[in-house]
């Protein structure tokens, strides 16, 4: 099985190497400005741990680059798009740093943490599945999960958002992904269990000292027993698919067949991490990339209304499917705002494979590097009114090179999110469905905010459903009233 490559790991193995020294950091710290509001002692862990997405975005104010004093290590923080763009893209950056080490505790070495090594041999195997061609054929199933999910719904009935959304997110990765019989068990698994996992590790993230995490304290052993199911749920998973029980042209049937540079099939391990991977991949994103947005519609009238223009005038009542895509540009839209604003990544971190300048900076070896996508996309230089809600940003006309290079929700270069096509595929289907059919307002005036764990989630109250007149309907009832 291939090694877990951490920042910490790679530190080692240049200083076993005689390429790095014992002080690795110390050339970077000399040059590069530390950042604002760093406290004696403790660094800058205050201001993360108060209001992270707060602190992050003040650190804007200040050069290209800053380093940070975390946890008792130096952490480099790109606060510029074009430095932020050559983390991403550059080979000298490989997964790693605070954001990616933590992720390992949930995911392992799956296609989304793994080396930049690692991931040559990865991604042949995973990119097939999501091919335009092959997410064409998902699009049905996307549909007809979103019309279960609305299904239930009743008028007045006030709903828990974000619930809905991983339910309806674990369908769509179980009967598309993973479509084996415990394949639903186990998404079902992982969306009750994220919101406990994305917790403890936030916490893993900030307060990296393992032994404290060992404590049998309450928020531990939690932590502990959602992980315990999920690993019971993916085993059951890898059983299923090796007993011969494999549907066969899914994404896990070709990650069990596939082989390693030797031509020797995965082993439990190397799968289990794809597994897991894909299942955090694919409902957390897609659920709190919807929440948000029925959240945001729910705050903005105006552009619920335009939403709904469209809809009405392409579907006419029925249920979107793949081919309308190209003619729903608003409902994508009123999705990628809600990306831009609340990047459920909206942390990104790499370690440096060799010494290198950023921005002008000189970084050393080893060193752990962030980015956040939630602070750059509030940069007022790229977005004009940064805080506001506006999908028009969007419009072929109005975007700019520099605005969908400062758009980093995919993250970017040769490890852009390989389900980008797949996730925005599903989410327009999913959004055109329920605005098609419902309007969500707030059961009371509760301010959406922002819930900085280790992904990003929205904290709100429930919204409560209204059924939507179908269009034939309204256009009727209005030729009556004229006549």
């Amino acid at each position: 099985m291939r090694p877990v490559y951490g920042s910490r790991w790679a530190v080692a193995v240049r200083r076993a190497a005689g390429r790095a020294p014992e002080g690795v950091g110390l050339v970077g710290a000399r040059q590069v400005p530390q950042g604002a509001g760093c406290a004696p002692w403790l660094g800058h862990m205050i201001g993360l741990v108060r209001d992270p997405l707060a602190f992050l975005v003040s650190q804007r104010d200040g050069p290209a680059v800053v380093r940070l004093r975390l946890a008792g290590r130096s952490v480099y923080l790109v606060n510029e798009m074009a430095a932020a763009r050559q983390v991403l893209v550059s080979s000298v950056f490989d997964k790693g740093g605070p954001f990616m080490d933590t992720a390992r505790i949930l995911v392992g070495n799956g296609v989304i943490t793994c080396s930049n090594d690692d991931h040559r041999r990865q991604q042949p195997v995973m990119r097939p599945v999501f091919h335009r061609e092959q997410v064409a054929r998902y699009a049905p199933v996307m549909g007809d999960c979103a019309a279960h999910t609305v299904g239930g719904w009743r008028e007045g009935q006030q709903i828990d958002v974000q619930a809905q959304m991983y339910q309806l997110a674990a369908q769509v990765v179980a009967r598309t992904l993973i479509a084996a019989p415990v394949g639903r068990a186990a998404a079902d698994t992982m969306a009750t269990a994220l919101p406990v996992l994305l917790e403890g590790m936030f916490r893993r993230m900030l307060v990296p000292w393992p032994l404290l995490h060992r404590l049998p304290l309450p928020a531990n052993r939690r932590f502990h027993r959602a992980q315990a199911r999920l690993e019971l749920a993916v085993r059951d998973v890898i059983a299923q698919y090796r007993a011969g029980q494999a549907p066969g042209d899914d994404l896990l049937s070709l990650v069990m067949t596939a082989g390693d540079d030797d031509g020797r099939p995965l082993d439990d391990r190397e799968v289990r991490d794809q597994v897991l991977s894909v299942l955090a991949a694919g409902v957390e994103t897609s659920a709190s990339l919807l929440a948000w947005a029925l959240h945001a519609l729910a705050d903005h009238r105006d552009v619920e209304e335009r939403l709904w223009a469209e809809l009405d005038r392409e579907l006419a009542g029925r249920a979107p499917v793949f081919a309308d895509l190209p003619r729903l540009p608003y409902t994508r839209q009123v999705l990628l705002e809600a990306l831009r604003l609340w990047p459920p990544t909206w942390m990104l971190s790499r370690v440096t494979l060799e010494q290198t300048t950023l921005a002008g900076f000189p970084v050393p070896a080893g060193a752990d590097v962030i980015v956040s996508p939630y602070a750059l996309h509030r940069d007022p230089a790229v977005f004009c009114e940064p805080g506001r809600f506006d999908p028009d940003r969007w419009l072929p006309e109005r975007v700019t090179a520099v605005q969908r290079q400062a758009f980093t929700a995919f993250g970017g270069g040769r490890r852009k999110c390989l389900g980008e096509q797949y996730g925005m595929t599903e989410t327009v289907l999913a959004l055109a469905t329920i605005s098609s059919r419902w309007q969500l307002h707030k059961a009371r005036p509760t301010p959406l905010r922002s819930l900085p764990r280790f992904l990003l989630t929205p904290k709100a109250g429930p919204l409560i459903l209204t059924r939507r007149t179908a269009p034939a309907t309204r256009r009727h009832a209005d030729a009556g009233a004229e006549q």
